[in-house]
C-alpha cells in the first residue's frame, strides 16, 4: 500500500528529522512518499561523506555558495550520496516499511525502478528524458566526472538525464531493519520556468504504484506517523556537530 503525504516546508534539520522518523515507524507493510520544500537555503551531504571535505568542496569553487548564500545550512543525511545543492530543487522521500516486497529489492534495481517512474511522469509533462547508463558504456552519454563528491555534477547509472546528458534526477538510500529510505531530488534549474510539478507530482506517485507494485490508498489518520516528540529529539541529532563532523 502507497500513501501520498501532504507536502510540507522546513529547515534542513526538520526535514530530516520528519524523514528519519517516518522511516523508524512506518506501520507494517506500508509506503509512503512526500514531497517536501526547504526554508532557506540548504546543502545536504551523505551520509559517509567527510565533513571537511565537503566543506573544501563548497567552497573550492567547484560547487560555489554565493556571497549572499553565504549562512546556507549544511546537514549530513541518513542516505548516502554526495552533496545536493537545495536551493533550487524538487526533493522527495519515500520510505518502504521492510515488509513491503519492493523493500527487499536490490538497491540497483530498486533506483533503476524509481527513476524509470521519474523519466515517465516527465513525459508526461512534455519533459524527454532517459536514464544514465552503467559505467562501462558511459562513452555513450556526455557525463562529466570532474567531482564525484557532488550529485548533480556527476549522474551515476541510471540517474535522470536530458538527452544532452545534463542531470535532471538522483536520489541517496539507506536500508535498514526497518526498510529503506530513499531521498531524492530534481534539479529545477534543467526545467522550464511553467513545469507544473503539481501534474507532475500526480502522474509520479501513480508511476511510483504501479512500478513498485503498490496499490494507492488513502489513511483516515496520519497523525500516528509524525511522533512529535521523536521529531524533535532527531531535529536536536541532525543539528548537532557530533552528527555533522562525525567523519
Amino acid at each position: 500500500m502507497l500513501i501520498a503525504l501532504p507536502n510540507a516546508f522546513g529547515d534542513a534539520t526538520t526535514n530530516m528529522a520528519i524523514d528519519a522518523t517516518l522511516f523508524a515507524n512506518m506501520p507494517e507493510g506500508l509506503a509512503a512518499f512526500r514531497h517536501y520544500g526547504w526554508l532557506g537555503p540548504a546543502f545536504t551531504f551523505g551520509y559517509a561523506q567527510r565533513y571537511n571535505k565537503v566543506v573544501s568542496e563548497l567552497a573550492s569553487g567547484h560547487a560555489p555558495i554565493e556571497p549572499a548564500l553565504s549562512n546556507a545550512s549544511l546537514t549530513r543525511r541518513m542516505t548516502g550520496g554526495g552533496i545536493v545543492d537545495h536551493r533550487n530543487d524538487w526533493t522527495y522521500a519515500l520510505i518502504l516499511q521492510r515488509s513491503v516486497p519492493a523493500a527487499k529489492s536490490p538497491a540497483s534495481n530498486l533506483y533503476a525502478q524509481i527513476h524509470h517512474a521519474i523519466s515517465h511522469s516527465l513525459a508526461k509533462i512534455g519533459i524527454d528524458s532517459r536514464l544514465a547508463p552503467c559505467p562501462r558504456h558511459c562513452e555513450e552519454t556526455p557525463v562529466t566526472k570532474d567531482i564525484p563528491t557532488h550529485c548533480f555534477v556527476a549522474p551515476a547509472a541510471n540517474d535522470v538525464l536530458h538527452p544532452n546528458g545534463q542531470k535532471i534526477a538522483g536520489a541517496a538510500m539507506k536500508r535498514s531493519r526497518q526498510g529503506l529510505l530513499i531521498q531524492g531530488s530534481i534539479d529545477c534549474s534543467g526545467l522550464p520556468e511553467t513545469f507544473n510539478f503539481t501534474a507532475f507530482q500526480k502522474h509520479l506517485v501513480k508511476n511510483l504504484a504501479k512500478t513498485l507494485d503498490l496499490q494507492p490508498r488513502k489513511l483516515e489518520d496520519i497523525h500516528p506517523l509524525f511522533k512529535r516528540d521523536q521529531i524533535e529529539r532527531e531535529k536536536q541529532r541532525f543539528a548537532a556537530d557530533a552528527w555533522n563532523h562525525r567523519r
